[in-house]
């Protein structure tokens, strides 16, 4: 996800935090500080409904990243790879590499985190009980019963029978135990995420209509990216059930235009970009790649510059999200296309050497072609 920042590494998976949950973040501190806490205690100092504000933004953080932690350590001590967690403003997700091969190991995997979220629940209620009712103790507890409250809603939202929620991997899980398989059951349970998410905007839109209006917009939008995240995983388990089997040499273009890094960007323009109307070309020096130009750095480059500036001058160089290798499989082509930002990937042998490209007109026509014939 575009926007985010590394914070560091728990058993070898990149905790990353998107900019989005600062936004969270604030709206937890404003709500408690503002509204929350001046209800329940109107005698308490302004200065210590921030701080306790802040307190449960920071424990929310910690609750969070507890529970996608835990859906990923199961899912790596069964053996499918996570490289990631990205907190963001509606929560958290785990980048696992691909789907459960077992309808059992996607139960273990998606009852990790509601489980993790209960045992926080309990855990933070517990001690809060042991606290005395006044003074230093009294006011610690405050945030601990709000987190202990907070986490038992985040175990139940998250049990919702609604794809992707962990509830609706359940449901898939256990229909494709017993329907039939994987693909069926995503079906059946993307399609139920999809009721779940129409419901939960009717409800947020009669909640906004009766007065809570922040909630129910709150509601609403929430149950629309449910709805979108739906929608997003089902496409993407297709594309993994059809790429998967398919090697990256089997499918590339193998006719690739390349230009020399010593032309102009006056020659690249007039012989190459309005010839091809591609958006990328590979750079060769001495039948060496050595990088991308792009048309939109050209676009950029001021008119002046463009008969003195060559193509290494402005060259974007390689990295390992723009490169695939022809054993690789498309599955693999197309998550790096979704993550390098230029819309295709360059096919290279382990040599280096410039065998191919794959784009994401290629991925979008095949699988337009291969829906029309396999209706």
């Amino acid at each position: 996800m575009g926007g985010t920042f590394a914070i560091g590494k728990i058993k070898g998976i990149r905790i990353e935090v998107n900019y989005s949950w600062f936004i969270i973040f604030i709206l937890i501190m404003y709500s408690l500080a503002a509204g929350y806490l001046p209800q329940l205690y109107p005698d308490m100092q302004v200065p210590v409904r921030w701080i306790l504000g802040a307190a449960v933004g920071i424990l929310f953080f910690i609750s969070i990243l507890l529970h996608e932690l835990s859906h990923s350590l199961v899912s790596v001590r069964l053996g499918i790879p996570v490289k990631s967690i990205s907190l963001y403003i509606f929560g958290g997700a785990a980048q696992i590499e691909k789907e459960p091969d077992k309808p059992g190991t996607e139960i273990k995997i998606a009852i990790a985190g509601p489980a993790m979220s209960i045992l926080l629940s309990l855990v933070f209620w517990a001690v809060s009980a042991i606290l005395p009712n006044s003074g230093i103790a009294g006011i610690i507890s405050i945030p601990l019963q709000y987190m202990s409250a907070t986490n038992l809603y985040l175990a139940l939202f998250n049990l919702i029978p609604a794809f992707p929620l962990d509830g609706g991997r359940i449901l898939r899980a256990l229909i494709w135990r017993f329907g039939g398989g994987l693909q069926k059951a995503t079906k059946i349970a993307s399609d139920i995420g999809k009721g779940f998410g129409y419901l939960l905007i009717f409800v947020g839109v009669f909640l906004a209509f009766n007065g809570y209006i922040f909630n129910g917009i709150w509601l609403a939008f929430i149950s629309w990216l449910l709805m979108q995240m739906s929608l997003s995983e089902y496409k993407s388990m297709l594309i993994s059930n059809v790429f998967d089997k398919i090697q990256v040499g089997q499918f590339m273009t193998e006719k690739v235009v390349t230009v020399d890094y010593a032309l102009t960007v006056q020659e690249l323009i007039d012989h190459y970009i309005l010839k091809y109307k591609f958006a990328i070309f590979p750079v060769m020096r001495e039948g060496e790649m050595i990088g991308i130009v792009r048309t939109e750095t050209v676009k950029n480059l001021d008119r002046e510059h463009r008969g003195t500036k060559t193509v290494g001058n402005i060259r974007t160089a390689l990295t390992e999200k723009m490169l695939v290798v022809p054993e690789d499989s498309v599955s693999a082509a197309v998550s790096k296309i979704s993550q390098n930002g230029i819309g295709r990937v360059i096919v290279v042998d382990k040599n280096g050497t410039l065998h191919g490209i794959i784009s994401n007109t290629d991925i979008i026509n095949y699988l337009s072609i291969y829906g029309q014939i396999n209706k």
